[in-house]
């Protein structure tokens, strides 16, 4: 035990649990803990943002990328409340994040005396965007709160988590012991429903993977590729899953969205046809399966660390809770024992499925399609791409091959206008030696475009393309086709984006059309410094050429 103050006590903390990189923005309520943080930026390096609401999101780009969680450093009241909206996002996607921050004095909490910035029952407002949280009263309780919190992010499903220190024990001393991180994992799932699974998969001829965003935060691609070859299964991911296994492997077919923007797809006739499905850290979200009209087999499997995903939306005949990667690793084994010999129309499966998407693809939005095609030639394999919630962006989902694990970064279920910029900031803080491509519409990105700043301070040099049509173009475009061309609300007046980032001393470049777009994307990509690329859609990105 050493003596140390509250706001030494969390900076130890964080180093203890291997934390390298904090983004939030500086308050008076965390001066002290700023003090202990000034103190050792030998070992942890903090990014100052612009709004706490980005710095979530940083964070949020910086786990997904390095598979660690992200650390956001908030205060009390207002500024904890800006992060609320981007820790819905990561808690969606199922992200771990740890949100450190304040509370008031506790003989102020929740009393209604008119403290600054006092909240009205903080942690209670956090409780619908984390999976825990806990108030911390005085410096000696510290410590052991981050322990708790770093366990509950690397046991249990990764998600947000939340901490709050009284502002006054940040200054105040006590002797305080830093604890070491847990050793507790994720655990395996039971034998015996492994067992069971197993042996439903053995009977199967036409069996068929359905990779999640948990097969990437598990860190399971090598086991998902060994099970499917012992079982001669070819793989489908979903939006959250992009990237599980590269889209260039033989068993891949790319991924299952459909319905809306995308149109049908064909990879949902080889669901349709299969005799079983195995499901791997999915909660088969309702947007993108059973809501479009994806359907799945009777005989499903489904494996995931919680088991609150099971039977929402299409009934589990078996359900295993527990690790990605040690279950997928149990199965094989299993699998193995059983003499199962893989199906030899795996691979002729998933070469016809991917060809039909592309020709799918390519009928349904030709010029999406080929700009999609050119980004991807344009771009180095290892490229980290980001994705918002914008039309371009949608179409990349599907449009854009995978090429890895970690490498495509998107908004979930709740959809995060906004998310892609400063994920790209937080993906490149934790991978700085590789291109990271963030992809926006002209309106998301004005959400965050105040984070130049912290592009221009810190250097970190992304791509970030903007394609401006000058509108909410996909509400636009709703209200072409519902609402009889009754446009309001949905035409933007922007900025001058290259006079934007010049503002900034970054780089701006300008194109219009697909060719160009490629080319300056090719040299973008192979510099260090940050490229603002407005690509220019007045017509829509349906249109461009």
């Amino acid at each position: 035990m050493a003596v140390m103050t509250g706001g030494q006590a969390a900076v130890e903390s964080l180093i203890a649990h291997g934390v390298d990189t904090i983004f939030g923005v500086i308050s008076v309520h965390t001066l002290d803990l700023f003090d202990a943080l000034r103190e050792r930026q030998d070992k942890i390096r903090f990014i100052g943002t612009r709004h706490e609401s980005a710095a979530t999101f940083m964070a949020y780009g910086y786990a997904q990328v390095t598979g660690r969680p992200g650390v956001i450093l908030s205060s009390t009241g207002p500024a904890a409340g800006n992060t609320l909206g981007a820790l819905g996002e990561a808690y969606a996607a199922s992200v771990p994040i740890l949100h450190l921050t304040t509370d008031v004095d506790p003989e102020f909490r929740n009393s209604g005396r008119g403290d600054i910035h006092e909240p009205q029952n903080q942690l209670k407002m956090f409780e619908s965007v984390t999976s825990w949280n806990t108030f911390v009263p005085q410096p000696a309780g510290v410590s052991g709160a981050i322990y708790e919190a770093f366990e509950h992010m690397n046991s249990d499903r990764p998600r947000p988590v939340d901490v709050e220190i009284a502002t006054t024990a940040l200054g105040k001393s006590d002797d305080i012991e830093i604890l070491s991180p847990s050793t507790k994992s994720r655990p395996a799932p039971d034998a015996d429903a492994v067992a069971h699974a197993a042996q439903l998969l053995a009977n199967a001829e036409r069996p068929v993977i359905l990779a999640g965003g948990g097969a990437v935060t598990g860190g399971a691609e090598v086991e998902l590729i060994e099970l499917a070859q012992t079982l001669g299964a070819p793989i489908t991911t979903s939006y959250g899953g992009k990237g599980a296994v590269s889209d260039r492997h033989p068993l891949a077919m790319g991924c299952v969205r459909g319905g809306r923007v995308y149109g049908e797809n064909p990879i949902w006739e080889v669901l349709n046809s299969s005799d079983a499905v195995l499901v791997v850290g999915s909660r088969l979200s309702h947007t993108i399966t059973s809501g479009a009209g994806m359907k799945l087999p009777d005989t499903l499997i489904h494996l995931d660390i919680d088991a609150n995903v099971f039977d929402k939306n299409f009934p589990a005949t078996v359900g295993l809770q527990g690790d990605a990667a040690k279950g997928l690793s149990m199965l094989s084994e299993a699998l193995t024992r059983l003499g199962k010999r893989p199906n030899a129309d795996a691979v002729t499966i998933a070469s016809e499925a991917r060809a039909a998407q592309r020709t799918q693809l390519a009928e349904s939005g030709p010029n999406q399609q080929r700009t999609f095609d050119v980004i991807r030639d344009a771009m180095p394999d290892e490229t980290i791409v980001t994705a918002d919630a914008a039309i371009p962006a949608y179409w990349a989902v599907r449009g854009l091959e995978a090429t890895g694990p970690r490498r495509f970064v998107n908004v979930h279920a709740w959809s995060s206008i906004g998310m892609a910029f400063p994920a790209a900031l937080g993906a490149k803080a934790g991978n700085p030696d590789v291109p990271v491509v963030s992809i926006h519409g002209d309106g998301g990105f004005q959400f965050n475009m105040q984070e130049l700043g912290t592009a221009a301070q810190y250097g970190l040099g992304i791509v970030q393309l903007i394609f401006n049509d000058n509108a909410w173009g996909a509400l636009y475009n709703y209200q072409d086709k519902l609402q009889g061309g009754r446009h309001f609300a949905t035409e933007l007046r922007n900025p001058d984006f290259m006079a934007l980032a010049g503002a900034y001393g970054l780089k701006g470049v300008q194109v219009d059309s697909i060719s160009a777009l490629g080319d300056a994307l090719h040299t973008a990509t192979r510099t260090s410094e940050f490229t603002l690329l407005e690509v220019q859609t007045p017509d829509g990105f349906a249109n461009f050429r």
